[in-house]
């Protein structure tokens, strides 16, 4: 009788569970206060004040004001394999979080955990010590628990626990147990954040070069590459805080959710101090590379992403607006690297060509996207959209084509080129190349970034190396007989 009443005691044992970095990779307070901070400057001025407060009246007013969908969260399987477990065996499971209780409340609803909560109300903000002693007065002095936590602030609960996991930091010589695998490293995250993939989008600040024929020259090449260097660490800075800011839709994307920040392998205050060191690098390089006038249209780059990661992101049709024109920033930063002049049929067809492979972005999106409304709410579209936007990118494609073939007639464009006439037959792999991604993109075949997708698409290169050698030879050719 005695060992089955000690066995039933052994199973009652409740289950505590931290939530931020535990149960989920997000810090649900620190998410909350981004999805606040962007809403605009007077919300940011609230937050601000709320966090003057104090850390816990600042997640009671943010919990007011911004309601999770703990739906979309990362969770942890290791972690919610473990309450399973507890829940099969008659044990209560019960949340215990800094957090607030608003928030903790909906993920144990979400969740199916009816037991009552342990979380931050009012001013108590409820971690470490605080944590412990509301689970003490709880369940009584002396009465045994299980614990799994993630990080140093859990040491004093571990060590009162009967049987204590982590997910993240295991105290030395402890008896706390990991539980499956630990959080992708730092350098790989952060790495992984940074895009570098998408870096190849900068080697439009060495067309200058190219175009002016001044490629020839080693100084001159050196100099556009390390601006295009430079402005790849900028673009990853931007990056950082667009999926900063992104966190909720792209956990609503069908491949975006594995981003580091999305899926809670990068935190937000990590990311935040790489998109600040990244910054401050590519816009020291500048002015060192050339000046004010460099470090201006850097600083410019810079304000509209950000405007575009904020706010101009959510303006129906403007959103892509925006994208082509900072493609086309990437050309004069590199005239300017270099000191020349940019033709204006170069700027005008970049604008098109890219307008167009704005729309296609925003189409793969669109169609890839799990819960359309849900992933599209606070972007300017609805679902019903999509039709229209890839009627729009083809039309846009098509119009950069015809600005490239009255380039080529232009008469001006004789005097700079030994073959002008040989200039016509870019638009042929052209509008090759524009109705094979389009056609691509509606069977689903083009993933994420239409720029990305191109670098790696074998037939894509091949028709960029073709466009290139006919340029050449428009350039360089020996000039045909009269």
């Amino acid at each position: 009788m005695l060992l089955e009443r000690d066995a039933t005691v052994s199973e009652a044992v409740p289950l505590f569970v931290d939530v931020d970095g535990t149960l989920t990779r997000a810090d649900i307070s620190l998410e909350s206060f981004v999805r606040i901070a962007r809403s605009g400057m007077a919300a940011l001025a609230a937050l601000l004040l709320w966090l003057a407060a104090g850390r816990a009246a600042a997640k009671t007013m943010a919990a007011r004001h911004d309601r999770i969908d703990p739906a979309l969260l990362p969770y942890r399987q290791e972690v919610l394999g473990l309450i399973e477990t507890a829940r099969a065996a008659g044990r209560p499971v019960i949340l215990a979080s800094a957090s607030h209780w608003r928030h903790i409340r909906r993920i144990a609803d979400h969740l199916g955990l009816s037991a009552p909560i342990i979380a931050t109300r009012g001013r108590a903000n409820l971690k470490g010590r605080a944590k412990l002693t509301a689970i003490r007065e709880r369940i009584g002095p002396g009465t045994p628990f299980d614990y799994v936590g993630d990080s140093r602030a859990d040491t004093c609960l571990w060590r009162e626990a009967r049987r204590s996991w982590s997910v993240g930091y295991v105290p030395p010589r402890s008896a706390v147990e990991r539980l499956g695998d630990t959080r992708a490293g730092f350098a790989r995250s952060a790495i992984k954040a940074m895009r570098p993939h998408q870096w190849a989008k900068n080697a439009l600040v060495i067309v200058p070069a190219f175009t002016s024929g001044q490629f020839i020259k080693p100084a001159v090449l050196l100099t556009a590459v390390v601006a295009a260097l430079l402005m790849s660490l900028i673009a990853s800075s931007i990056y950082l805080l667009n999926d900063l800011l992104d966190m909720d839709s792209d956990r609503a994307h069908r491949t975006k959710w594995k981003r580091p920040l999305a899926h809670g392998d990068l935190s937000i205050p990590a990311a935040l101090g790489l998109s600040l060191a990244l910054a401050g690098i590519g816009l020291t390089g500048g002015w060192l590379l050339g000046g004010p006038a460099l470090t201006l249209w850097l600083l410019a780059y810079m304000a509209i992403t950000t405007a575009y990661s904020f706010r101009l992101k959510a303006v129906m049709v403007g959103d892509a607006i925006v994208l082509a024109s900072l493609y086309t920033i990437r050309l004069w930063i590199g005239g300017v690297a270099i000191g020349v002049s940019l033709s204006f049929w170069l700027l005008l067809f970049s604008v098109f060509l890219f307008l167009s492979l704005a729309y296609l972005k925003r189409y793969v999106e669109m169609r890839d996207a799990i819960e359309p409304d849900r992933l599209l709410s606070g972007r300017g579209y609805v679902g019903d959209d999509i039709d229209v936007v890839m009627m729009s990118g083809v039309s846009a494609g098509m119009v950069a084509i015809l600005v490239l073939a009255l380039f080529a007639h232009d008469p001006t464009t004789a005097a700079h080129y030994a073959n002008p006439e040989l200039l016509w037959l870019l638009c042929l792999p052209l509008i090759y190349w524009m109705n094979r991604i389009w056609m691509m993109a509606r069977r689903g075949q083009v993933e994420g970034d239409p720029v990305a997708f191109a670098i790696k698409d074998r037939r894509s290169i091949l028709i960029g190396a073709a466009m290139a050698c006919i340029f050449a030879a428009a350039l360089y050719g020996p000039a045909a007989a009269s």
